[in-house]
């Protein structure tokens, strides 16, 4: 491939791209930088670079966007290097499987054993990497086509290289200032054109001479120390460290040792500056955590978190001055009785903590990642979280680096009061002034984080006090030992560990495996930050911890109450079927128009999908009342089964028509994938005309899974519905599939989550549905092999079911009065669901 000259840098969203790029440029390569989901490989391959790098990033492989497919895009073509999470893509592209690596390490530096060859060319055996992860390639799995070229001294793999095309990876950080000869492995990398080994060619005029970039920098042999002997470099300070310029500091391995005052280790990592956080020296060395008790705002603590909690004491002092804002005004609303009821946090932990409870955060963005996910909607989000199983609710409510708001706790709390037995929500700030809790018991939290770090012993525990006053127990959080015992001098009964430091916003996994010993049996123990994944829960169970909060990741991922089921460990045995596969045998069958409870577990007992309830005016008509009846009896007959009683969770598409209907296959595999494995029946509310308050009201009641709109109600009217909604479409005596289409595609790229196709009778809406008219079915099958989810209703009976669902292919197959007594509207023939069930379910 002919190149342009550019080097392509993938950015899987983490702060380390930044030195990936720093260290790429400064030997002279020209990178341009694309995220991981802000590019297409077409538009990659326009490119036509020279070479390509992959960045690390959170999460697993799956999490790295377009990275895995630019690998096998450019394989074999020119020079790919992967860097942590690149690497371990890499190693899936090409079969192998990435897991646990059997150890957690985060900001650790290790010793290297390495082949010699490739980008260790000229690379001293034994020098010390810095390394942040928990996952690694399983050596097991070692694809054919790749041999490993380095590991540590435990045997963990820590670099690949495939056989025939110029192609590596390394798991740790060579961009990392802790790293030994980081940029000589860079030097290596940029020199290499050609996309494989036998046709290899050394291009030394593509890169500056290496000598003149570690003159600067990180000098491998100065006077003949190497940098773990204590050799001087340069680590970018304030504005120079975007002009390439820095000053000197002096760096030895002692750094990397447990320290006496905190226990945890001293890492330095430019991801610091590539967050806008600068690192601070003492005396020529970095500064380790403060230990004192005395407020970090007032005893040299990084500049972010003196940002942080300054501008907080701000905001305060603003909110008070503001005219029905101030401080006895918050008191007197209270004492008006404006507050929402509490939820005991600690009791709802241990009641759902079997073995481990969920907290998730709703974070917009954060200091050390930026923006995470701008336009989240925190209501929905935590609506997703609660229906997928999460037992408290953290929400962000600092405005300026974490882009929260009141406003957002204020939704999120009336949003889950929706839900029995909601989930504890948790206001996530930087809490200094009684002000705050005040604020937090008024907006709807049932509890406050009180950060050992940013408080003197005085004031954390005058707030812990004061939140008690009100009814609200605090979560602690504290980072290392010291901060451990303080949390436990004031009473503390939750403390969260932060595997995150606030003075550098580095990560170490173990930080709440090491601390743990020191927590009595009475005191509920929190793993916060970090976690990614199963792999990262399990360690912390073992240490003891009840609850673990999980934030960015589930902020990233695409399917909320999965991602928290997987988290739990109850990921589903067997993969999901294709989109395609959910017709002919794996039709769904809803039994609709039911009013009786012997007909709700009749249905059920045949082995019927879904049970409709009828809330419209009709023969079949039902009332909350009758409804949240039927409901009961369905769950106590799940529960009795060992069937999920968990609603799921609503996902949403992005806006885009294409995104839409991406969206609407995947509902219909979910929903296909829940009835058939883990929840059946569930339950279908239609509703003809009503208003979506009425609708929503119907819903938390019953209990309802999802909607069925069957009046004139215009389709937008799904999107401000609780639940997935579908709209039913009524089709005319000889009327084309063209123009029915025409119709649906009024809704296709909205808020609906599937159709249902009737037969249209009469005049009017009100004579719809029920009629035991059937129409054209031809017309249902070129709707449905557009694989979007399709119900098809009408006429329907035991006789006629299967070849209905041979010619149609639906998504679901609809009875109503083909099911009942001949002649008796309304009046469920038991024997004729039995038949219709076992008819439907036998192709």
């Amino acid at each position: 491939m002919m190149g342009t000259g550019i080097t392509l840098l993938i950015d899987n969203y983490d702060s380390f791209t930044w030195n990936v790029y720093q260290y790429l440029s400064e030997l002279g390569a020209d990178v341009r930088v694309f995220r991981n989901d802000e590019i297409t490989v077409e538009e990659c391959l326009a490119l036509k670079p020279r070479n390509v790098v992959i960045s690390p990033g959170p999460g697993r492989p799956d999490a790295a966007g377009v990275s895995e497919d630019v690998i096998t895009a450019f394989a074999g073509k020119v020079p790919i290097l992967g860097v942590c999470l690149g690497e371990q893509c890499m190693y899936e592209v090409y079969g192998g499987v990435v897991t646990y690596a059997g150890e957690i390490v985060h900001g650790k530096t290790s010793a290297l054993i390495h082949d010699g060859r490739g980008v260790y060319e000229g690379v001293p055996q034994g020098i010390r990497v810095t390394r942040y992860h928990s996952l690694a390639g399983d050596r097991k799995t070692l694809p054919a086509v790749l041999e490993i070229t380095s590991e540590t001294e435990s045997n963990v793999v820590m670099g690949i290289r495939h056989k025939d095309y110029v192609l590596e990876g390394v798991q740790f950080h060579p961009e990392s200032i802790a790293s030994e000869h980081g940029r000589r492995m860079l030097w290596n990398f940029l020199r290499w054109e050609g996309g494989s080994w036998k046709d290899l060619r050394i291009r030394n005029d593509l890169v500056k001479p290496l000598e003149s970039i570690l003159g600067r920098y990180e000098v491998e042999k100065i006077g003949g120390k190497s940098i773990s002997e204590g050799a001087t470099f340069i680590v970018p300070s304030g504005d120079a460290a975007t002009a390439g310029v820095g000053v000197v500091h002096s760096l030895t391995r002692h750094l990397a040792t447990p320290t006496a005052a905190g226990g945890s280790e001293a890492q330095v990592s430019l991801a610091a500056v590539g967050s806008g956080l600068q690192p601070q020296t003492t005396n020529g060395n970095f500064s380790a955590p403060s230990s004192s008790s005395s407020s970090p705002a007032k005893s040299g603590a990084p500049s972010i978190l003196l940002k942080i909690h300054d501008q907080r004491l701000k905001d305060v002092s603003q909110a008070k001055s503001l005219p029905g804002r101030g401080f006895d005004f918050l008191k007197r609303s209270i004492a008006a009785g404006l507050s929402p009821p509490l939820i005991d946090f600690p009791a709802r932990l241990l009641s759902v903590a079997k073995p481990v409870a969920i907290m998730a955060e709703v974070k917009r963005a954060s200091p050390s990642k930026g923006d995470i996910d701008i336009n989240a909607h925190a209501a929905s989000q935590a609506l997703a979280y609660a229906r997928g199983g999460a037992a408290v609710i953290s929400v962000l409510t600092e405005p300026k680096w974490f882009k929260g708001s009141l406003e957002d706790m204020r939704e999120v709390r009336a949003a889950l009061d929706q839900i029995e037995n909601r989930p504890a929500v948790l206001r996530k700030d930087f809490i200094v002034d009684e002000y705050q809790i005040l604020e937090a018991r008024l907006y709807g939290a049932d509890t406050i984080l009180l950060i050992v770090a940013i408080l003197d012993d005085a004031t954390l525990a005058r707030l812990y006090k004061f939140a008690r006053l009100l009814s609200m127990e605090p979560m602690v959080e504290v980072n290392n030992a010291e901060e451990m015992k303080r949390a436990l001098a004031i009473g503390s009964k939750v403390i969260g560990v932060n595997n995150r430091n606030l003075h550098n916003f580095s990560v170490d996994m173990a930080t709440t495996s090491s601390l743990a010993r020191m927590v009595p049996e009475d005191v509920i123990l929190v793993a916060l930050s970090g976690i990614s994944g199963r792999q990262d829960v399990i360690p912390y169970m073992e240490a003891g911890a009840k609850a673990v909060l999980v934030g960015e990741s589930l902020m990233r991922s695409k399917n909320k109450g999965q991602f928290i089921q997987h988290l739990l460990g109850a990921d589903a045995s067997t993969p999901p079927p294709a989109p395609e596969s959910t017709a002919s045998s794996k039709t769904l069958v809803k039994i609709c128009g039911v009013n009786s409870v012997e007909a709700a577990l009749v249905a059920a007992d045949s082995g019927a999908d879904l049970i409709g309830l009828i809330f419209a005016p009709s023969a079949r008509q039902v009332d909350t009342a009758k409804a949240s009846e039927i409901a009961t009896a369905v769950a106590k007959w799940r529960a009795e089964r060992g069937l999920d009683n968990e609603r799921q969770s609503r996902a949403t598409s992005n806006g885009s028509a294409e995104s839409y209907h991406e969206y609407l296959r995947s509902f219909s595999v979910d929903i296909s994938r829940t009835v058939q494995s883990s929840r059946r029946p569930l339950l279908v509310g239609v509703f003809s005309n009503h208003s979506h308050d009425f609708i929503n009201r119907a819903v938390v009641k019953v209990g309802l899974d999802l909607v069925q709109l069957h009046g004139s109600e215009p389709a937008t009217l799904a999107g401000f519905l609780t639940v997935p909604a579908f709209k039913a479409e009524h089709v005319g005596p000889g009327e084309s599939p063209e123009s029915v289409s025409a119709r649906l595609s009024g809704g296709s790229d909205g808020p609906l989550s599937g159709f249902v196709l009737d037969t249209l009778v009469g005049n009017t809406m009100s004579q719809q549905g029920g009629s035991g008219e059937s129409f054209d079915w031809t017309v249902a099958r070129s709707i449905a092999d557009s694989g979007l989810p399709l119900v098809l209703a009408g006429g329907l009976n035991p006789k006629n079911v299967s070849e209905a669902i041979r010619v149609a292919k639906p998504w679901a197959v609809d009875v109503s009065s083909g099911v009942e007594v001949d002649g008796q509207k309304g009046v469920k023939d038991l024997d004729k669901i039995r038949a219709f069930v076992k008819a439907a379910k036998s192709l």
